[in-house]
C-alpha cells in the first residue's frame, strides 16, 4: 500500500469521520448525499468494495443503488470505469442494474448503463426483459400520466437502439407488441417497427387463452398489421423464448419437436443452457412434470445440475419437492447428477417438506422419492443431513405427523436424539404407537426354532446413534476414521457423544415413557449400566470411606477433651488423615463437575448438599481452635449432611432407586402441601401466643418473700411469637401436652380455638397429609420397575455428561434468563483432563458395538455376542480389545442379558409371529375370494352363451 493509500483509509476510517467510521458506509452515504468528491476519492483509493451487498433495507450494490435513484448519472459512470459487473444478478431481487433503472424510471441511469459495452440487453429478470418491463410499467401509471408516458417511451426507444430483442416474451407468452398493442401504445408499436433489428413474429406466441399479439394488433392499429407482415421472415425460427413458451402453455408435444429440429441441425446446445430469468428449461420442464421434456433434454446434453441466478435450486431437488419420482430416477440414473444438499438442505428433508404442500396427481409419488434416494446405492444419502436451523428429515416427517416415513426413515439410521436450534429432538412429534411398532421391528431372530440351542435374538440400536458417533456410516459405507491418518485421537474424540440423551428425554413424556419398559431400550440400559456400574461402585466405596473416616473422627477425636487410650489416638490420626485425603478428592471432584457444565451442576440439590458439605468438613479438619460449643454444632451438621449424601448415593442403586423416588415424592408433595397451609398453622400460633403468654406483674403487687422457696415452673412456649410457632409445629404431630398450657386466662376463647386446632391440624391436616403419602407411595410401587428405569437412565446421563462433555439437555426454567452462552457454558472439557479413558468407558458406541448391535443366545444361557463390521485391528488398537465384552477391565467377563429382558424379547417376537399368521390367512381367505369371483364370472359367460344358442 502506498503512503498516499495509508493516509486515505486512515482518514476515511477515523472516528470523527464525516460518514462513520466504516468505508462502505460512507460510499453510500456519499451516494445518497450526492457528495461525488467523497465518492471518487473511497472508489479511486481502493478503500471499498464495488460489489458489497448492502444488509437490509436495501440488499444493493453501489451501482444497483445509484441506477434506482435520480440524478446519480456521474456516480453510474464513476462505478463504470471500474468495471463493476453490470449484468448481475440480485438475487434477493432477482433483477440486474438495468431492470433497477426501468424501474425506478431513472432515463438517465438507463442511458449511461447503454453506453457500457459489456451490457446485456436481453437479460431477463423474472422471465421480463428491460425492454417489455418497460412497456408492462406504462399500464401502472396513474391517470396523470403525460409526463412519464413520454419518458418511458423514450425508454423504449433507447432500448430497441440498443438492440433488445421485440420477440422475447415473458413467461407467459406475452411479447413487447403484445403488451403495447393491448394497451394502444401506438407510439411504441412504431418504434418496433423503426427500430427492431429482427423481423418481429405476431404470431410465435400465445397468451394462456391462446390469443396472439395479431389478435390486439387487429383490433388496436389494423393499419400497422401491414408493415409487420411485409418485414416478418417467411422461416419461422426457434428461439430459446419460442421454447420457453411452450412450456408455460404445458404444449410438451410442441417443446419436442421444435427441440428436435434444433437436435438435427446440431443448434440445440446454445438453447440447453439457457434461462427466462427464472428457470433453465430443465428447472422448468422439472416443475411442471414434463416427463417426456425432462428425458429429451437430458438425453441430448442438458446438464442435470444447472441453475440460474433467479433460481439456485438443481432440477434434481425440484423433482424431489413436487414428488415426481421418475423424473427423479431420470436425474438418478444420469452420470453426472449431483445428490449434494440443495441450499444447505438434503433431498430427503426437500422431499418430505414437499409433502406437506404436495397437490395430489398422477405424476406425484413422494413414497417412490424416497425409496429412490434412501435405497438406490448411487444417491449415498445421509439421513441425519441437518439445514440451517439443525432440524433433520425426521424432525419433518414428525410434524407432518407421517408415520410412514418415519418409520422408513428410522428404518435407515435416522437417530431419534438430535436436537434442532430450538432444542426439540425429532421425539417430540413422534407418536408412541409408531415408536413402538418400530422398536418392535428392532427385534428379530435368526430363523431357528426357538426351542434349539442357536436360537438367536438380535436387538438393533442404530436409532440412538448420533451421526459423528459411528466408526462406520452404515449408509454411505465410507469410514470415518482413516486409518493411515496419524492424528487418530482428535478423531476419536469427536466421535463420543452422549447416548443416553434421547432415552433422558422420555423420561419427561409422559407418552413416551411407558416405552422405557421395552426390551431394546431395558436391554440397552443393561449394556450401559455393565459398561457405568465400575465407576459407580468406585464412586461409592470412596465416599463410604470418606463418610467412615469423617463420623468416626467425629465421635473418637473431635470436641473431645479426656484422656483416650493409644490405641484410640490411633485410630483418631488414622480418621483424620482419611477425612482430609477424602476431602480434598471430593473438592476435586466436585470442582471438575462444575467446570465442565456449570449450569446443570448448579440445578442439582445433590451437589448444594455435597458443597455445603465440604465447606463443614473443611471447618472439621482443618480449624481445631472452635469453641466447644461450635464443634458440637458442625460435627451434628456434618453426620447428617454426609449420612444423607450416602443414602443418595446408595438410592441410585437401579434396585433401590424406587425407595429413593419414594422419599423425594412425598417429601416433596408435603412440602408444597404444607407451603399453602402454613398460613393457617401461624395464624393457630400467633393465637395462642396472644391467649396463653404471661401477664407481666404489676409494680403495685406485693415482692415475694426471699425465705419462701420459688415453686419449679414449667418452660413457657408461648412467652414470644418463635417459641409459639415451634410449640405449634409440634403439635401438629399429636403431642399436645395440654396439661401445661394455661387456659384459666380465657377458658371459653381458649378451649374453642384449641379444639377447633385439634380438629383442622392434627386430626384434618395431618391425616390429608398421610392420605397424599399413601397415593404416591401406591403409585410408585405399581410402576416401580418403570421408576427404576427412569433412575437409571438419569444417573447414567449425568455420567455421560460429566465423562464425555456434551450435553443436549436443556437447563431448568430458572436460568432461562441467563444469556445462551452462559447456559452452554462450559470451563473445560474432560478430554482436557485426561478424561478420555473413561468416557470410552462408558460409551457402547462406536467401538463397544461397532454395527450398534447385539446378539443373544437364550439357550446359552442367554449369552451376548457382539457382531463386528470389519476384522478386528482395521480401527487402530482399541478396536482389539472388544469382543464378547472382555474389555480390559473384563477379561474374565462374560455379558449374559437379564432373563426378564429375554421374556420379555420373546413376547415382542411371538406378537409380531402371530400378527403374521393373521396376516398369512387373510391373504389366503381373500385368495380364495377373488378365485370365487372369477368361477363366478365364467358360469355367468357359459350360461349366457347357452341363453344365445337357445
Amino acid at each position: 500500500m502506498t503512503r498516499d493509500n495509508y493516509e486515505m483509509n486512515n482518514r476515511l476510517s477515523r472516528g470523527g469521520s464525516l460518514f462513520g467510521g466504516d468505508p462502505q458506509t460512507q460510499l453510500r452515504t456519499a451516494l445518497r448525499t450526492n457528495d461525488f468528491a467523497t465518492f471518487k476519492k473511497l472508489v479511486s483509493y481502493g478503500a471499498v468494495d464495488l460489489e458489497y451487498v448492502y444488509p437490509y433495507p436495501d440488499f444493493k450494490t453501489c451501482l444497483e443503488l445509484a441506477v434506482s435513484e435520480p440524478n446519480k448519472k456521474d456516480f453510474i459512470k464513476l462505478l463504470l470505469q471500474h468495471e463493476v459487473q453490470v449484468n448481475r444478478i440480485n438475487e434477493t431481487h432477482g433483477a440486474a442494474p438495468i431492470h433497477f433503472a426501468v424501474e425506478s424510471g431513472n432515463i438517465d441511469a438507463l442511458a449511461a448503463l447503454l453506453e457500457d459495452d459489456r451490457i446485456d440487453v436481453n437479460i431477463k429478470s423474472k422471465g421480463n426483459t428491460a425492454l417489455l418491463m418497460t412497456i408492462k410499467r406504462i399500464q401502472d401509471l396513474d391517470d396523470d400520466r403525460e409526463g412519464e408516458l413520454a419518458m418511458c417511451e423514450d425508454m423504449v426507444e433507447l432500448l430497441l437502439k440498443a438492440g433488445c430483442d421485440a420477440n422475447a416474451p415473458d413467461m407467459k407468452g406475452i411479447t413487447p407488441v403484445y403488451s403495447a398493442a393491448k394497451q394502444g401504445l401506438e407510439r411504441v408499436i412504431t418504434y418496433i417497427l423503426d427500430y427492431s433489428k429482427e423481423p418481429v413474429n405476431l404470431d410465435s406466441y400465445k397468451d394462456i387463452r391462446g390469443k396472439t399479439a395479431r389478435y390486439y394488433l387487429k383490433e388496436a392499429f389494423p393499419h400497422l398489421v401491414a408493415r409487420f407482415d411485409s418485414s416478418a421472415d417467411t422461416n419461422e425460427s426457434i428461439d430459446p423464448d419460442k421454447l420457453f413458451s411452450y412450456l408455460s402453455r404445458h404444449e410438451e408435444d410442441n417443446f419436442i419437436r421444435d427441440f428436435n429440429r434444433l437436435v438435427k441441425k446440431n443448434d440445440h446446445r446454445s438453447v440447453l443452457s439457457v434461462n427466462n430469468g427464472m428457470n433453465t428449461m430443465l428447472q422448468q420442464a422439472t416443475d411442471k412434470g414434463f416427463e417426456k421434456v425432462v428425458a429429451t433434454l437430458l438425453n441430448n446434453g442438458a446438464d442435470p445440475n444447472a441453475t440460474c441466478p433467479g433460481n439456485t435450486t438443481r432440477p434434481i431437488a425440484i423433482a424431489c419437492y413436487n414428488g415426481y419420482s421418475k423424473i427423479l430416477k431420470m436425474f438418478i440414473d444420469h452420470e453426472a447428477a449431483l445428490f449434494d444438499p440443495v441450499n444447505g438442505e438434503s433431498l430427503l428433508q426437500i422431499t418430505i417438506k414437499g409433502m406437506r404442500s404436495s397437490v395430489k396427481g398422477v405424476k406425484v409419488d413422494f413414497k417412490s422419492c424416497l425409496e429412490l434416494l434412501l435405497k438406490h446405492p448411487k444417491t449415498n444419502m445421509n439421513v441425519n443431513h441437518h439445514d440451517i436451523k439443525d432440524n433433520t428429515a425426521l424432525h419433518y416427517a414428525a410434524r407432518n405427523g407421517d408415520n410412514d416415513t418415519v418409520l422408513d426413515l428410522l428404518r435407515n439410521g435416522a437417530c431419534i436424539g438430535l436436537r434442532n436450534k430450538f432444542d426439540e429432538p425429532p421425539l417430540a412429534d413422534i407418536s408412541a404407537k409408531t415408536l413402538e411398532t418400530y422398536l418392535d421391528e428392532c427385534i428379530t431372530t435368526n430363523g431357528e426354532r426357538p426351542s434349539d440351542d442357536d436360537y438367536e435374538i438380535h436387538m438393533k440400536y442404530s436409532f440412538l446413534v448420533y451421526p459423528n458417533n459411528s466408526l462406520e456410516n452404515e449408509l454411505c459405507k465410507e469410514p470415518l476414521m482413516d486409518k493411515s491418518n496419524n492424528n487418530v485421537g482428535k478423531e476419536y474424540d469427536a466421535i463420543l457423544a452422549p447416548e443416553t440423551e434421547a432415552l433422558l428425554y422420555m423420561t419427561r413424556n409422559e407418552d413416551l415413557r411407558p416405552l422405557l419398559k421395552h426390551p431394546v431400550i431395558t436391554s440397552f440400559l443393561y449394556l450401559k449400566w455393565q459398561r457405568i456400574s465400575c465407576l459407580f461402585y468406585a464412586n461409592i466405596s470412596f465416599y463410604s470411606l470418606l463418610w467412615l473416616s469423617l463420623v468416626l473422627y467425629i465421635i473418637l477425636g473431635y470436641g473431645v477433651d479426656s484422656q483416650q487410650s493409644k490405641s484410640i489416638e490411633a485410630l483418631n490420626v488414622v480418621t483424620h488423615i482419611g477425612a482430609s485425603v477424602g476431602l480434598l478428592l471430593l473438592i476435586l471432584r466436585e470442582l471438575f463437575q462444575f467446570l465442565v457444565s456449570p449450569i446443570r451442576y448448579l440445578q442439582s440439590f445433590e451437589n448444594w448438599i455435597e458443597i455445603a458439605l465440604i465447606f463443614v468438613t473443611a471447618w472439621i479438619v482443618c480449624v481445631d481452635s472452635s469453641e466447644e460449643s461450635t464443634k458440637q454444632q458442625l460435627s451434628a451438621v456434618a453426620i447428617l449432611l454426609s449420612s444423607a449424601e450416602l443414602v443418595l448415593l446408595i438410592g441410585q442403586f437401579p434396585t433401590l432407586s424406587t425407595n429413593i423416588v419414594m422419599l423425594r415424592t412425598v417429601s416433596w408433595n408435603f412440602f408444597k402441601f404444607l407451603l399453602w397451609y402454613c398460613i393457617l398453622i401461624i395464624a393457630f400460633a400467633l393465637s395462642f401466643y396472644t391467649l396463653f403468654r404471661k401477664v407481666v406483674v404489676e409494680e403495685d403487687q406485693a415482692a415475694p418473700n426471699p425465705n419462701t422457696p420459688a415453686p419449679d415452673e414449667e418452660e413457657d412456649f408461648f412467652e414470644d411469637p418463635g417459641r409459639s410457632l415451634f410449640k405449634t409445629i409440634v403439635m401438629l404431630t399429636g403431642e399436645f401436652d395440654a396439661g401445661s398450657i394455661k387456659f384459666s386466662t380465657f377458658p371459653v376463647t381458649s378451649h374453642l380455638i384449641f379444639i377447633v386446632f385439634v380438629f383442622m391440624i392434627p386430626i384434618v391436616l395431618f391425616n390429608l397429609l398421610n392420605g397424599l403419602a399413601v397415593s404416591d407411595t401406591q403409585e410408585i410401587r405399581a410402576d416401580a420397575e418403570l421408576v427404576g428405569h427412569i433412575s437409571r437412565v438419569k444417573l447414567i446421563s449425568y455420567f455421560e455428561s460429566v465423562l464425555v462433555g456434551k450435553s443436549y439437555t436443556k437447563p431448568m426454567k430458572c436460568w432461562a434468563w441467563l444469556p445462551q452462552y452462559i447456559q452452554d457454558l462450559n470451563i473445560v472439557t474432560p478430554k482436557s483432563l485426561c478424561m478420555k479413558p473413561f468416557a470410552k468407558r462408558i460409551s457402547l458406541f462406536p467401538y463397544f458395538l461397532p454395527k450398534y448391535r447385539i446378539i443373544v443366545k437364550p439357550n446359552q444361557h442367554n449369552r451376548i455376542e457382539i457382531p463386528h463390521a470389519e476384522p478386528l485391528g482395521k480401527f487402530g488398537d482399541d478396536y482389539d480389545d472388544i469382543e464378547s465384552g472382555k474389555c480390559c477391565f473384563e477379561r474374565c467377563q462374560v455379558y449374559r442379558l437379564d432373563r426378564k429382558i429375554v421374556k420379555n424379547a420373546k413376547i415382542v417376537i411371538n406378537k409380531r409371529t402371530y400378527v403374521s399368521e393373521f396376516d398369512e390367512l387373510k391373504d389366503k381367505l381373500t385368495s380364495y375370494e377373488s378365485r370365487f369371483d372369477r368361477i363366478e364370472t365364467s358360469l355367468k359367460k357359459v350360461l349366457q352363451s347357452i341363453e344365445n344358442k337357445y
